[in-house]
């Protein structure tokens, strides 16, 4: 149960609307005076979601087009800082650049974090009791695409991950963590290299919320001690979504999605039930494994104006071995509710606040865009 009354994440959320005052429209490029439209969105951000409870920090939207193609997707740039009540410190960016033409894309996420955390063990089954850890890490993530045929896009990407400080134990008699007990691998910290192909088919109509088109993406990477890796493993991301419109303003949008690791991967590399984007609900890391397998559906539908609302239900579960990630034993379900509102209703850009519930388990989640 969340420790934050129901009435003041309300509150935080209405909070929250009011500082899209703050938003800056630059209606010219000042650079190649070209009449470019772009917009900057900086406010002050409130966010609450399991894992951390109430954030506070500061967040940004950099969103334009490249050229003068009407045909073109809108790109973006998300930068986010953020400190929460569990001393937790973030810091995180996210871009996806359309070039002229979509003949490429540069897709980029990274983060720095100190992030007191908690562990309930490994597998589908773990206790409800869970021990306190903390981890500092960096992460990068750049992948560049290029148009192949239609909307089908190849490229590299690089994945890094180090975690440099990993504390786990503190008070507990040596050898009795949950983290020694099942020889975690990454308990003693982990740095991990690889190098991967991505294949992507994308004709969504709109980046932020998409309401027709079809994604499908995979992304295989191999991290080994030739790419400096301390670990080796190779990783399989499967993520698929389909979005119908089913009335006027109304969506139906769907997400499967699968991530199997092959070999030996470091704890903080592992597959997790629970984020603000799937599996809303449960606490990221309630239940940790090599592989995971979810399906979520989504309805999103207008209420007045600028505001809208959405229902979503999800079933997922993690493995320690993929030939069990599709059996239904061990999945958890997940149901929950979203109210929306569009702070740039033509680009449908939308600020997000979703509360979710899962077995034994729920989670408030503010943010930005769509979960999917």
């Amino acid at each position: 149960m969340s420790k934050l009354p129901k009435l003041l994440t309300l509150i935080l959320f209405f909070a929250c609307i009011g500082t899209v005052s703050a938003q800056i429209n630059l209606e010219k490029d000042s650079v190649t005076r070209k009449g470019k439209k772009r917009k900057l969105f900086a406010f002050p951000a409130l966010i609450y979601s399991p894992e951390t409870t109430l954030a506070l920090g500061g967040a940004g939207n950099f969103y334009f087009k490249l050229g003068r193609d009407t045909t073109v997707r809108t790109s973006y740039i998300q930068a986010l800082g953020l400190y929460t009540l569990r001393n937790q410190a973030v810091f995180g960016m996210e871009s996806v650049i359309f070039f002229r033409r979509e003949k490429y894309i540069l897709k980029t996420k990274a983060s720095a974090s100190y992030f007191p955390d908690r562990f309930w063990g490994l597998g589908d089954n773990s206790p409800n009791e869970f021990e306190k850890y903390t981890v500092g890490q960096f992460y990068i993530f750049p992948q560049l695409l290029r148009r192949v045929y239609k909307k089908l896009f190849l490229g590299p990407s690089l994945e890094i991950q180090n975690v440099f400080s990993f504390d786990y134990g503190a008070g507990l008699p040596p050898g009795t963590s949950k983290f020694d007990v099942q020889n975690v691998p990454g308990r003693k910290g982990s740095y991990v290299a690889g190098l991967g192909v991505v294949a992507s088919w994308d004709n969504r109509d709109n980046t932020f919320s998409p309401s027709k088109g079809f994604y499908f993406s995979y992304y295989v990477a191999n991290f080994n001690p030739s790419f400096g890796s301390k670990f080796d493993y190779t990783s399989h991301t499967l993520d698929v979504r389909k979005y119908f419109p089913v009335a006027h303003n109304q969506v139906l949008a769907f997400q499967f999605y699968v991530l199997a690791n092959i070999g030996t991967a470091p704890v903080r590399s592992m597959a997790n039930i629970g984020s603000n984007t799937i599996m809303r609900g449960y606490y990221e890391g309630r239940y940790t494994d090599n592989n995971l397998a979810a399906l979520q559906g989504e309805y999103r539908f207008p209420v007045y104006k600028r505001f809208g609302m959405v229902v979503f239900a999800a079933a997922g579960r993690v493995a320690n071995k993929t030939t069990n990630m599709l059996t239904f034993s061990g999945l958890k379900p997940s149901l929950g509710t979203g109210v929306r509102y569009a702070i740039d209703p033509k680009e449908k850009l939308n600020f997000r606040f979703d509360v979710g519930f899962g077995q034994q388990s729920n989670g408030f989640y503010f943010y930005l865009t769509e979960a999917f």
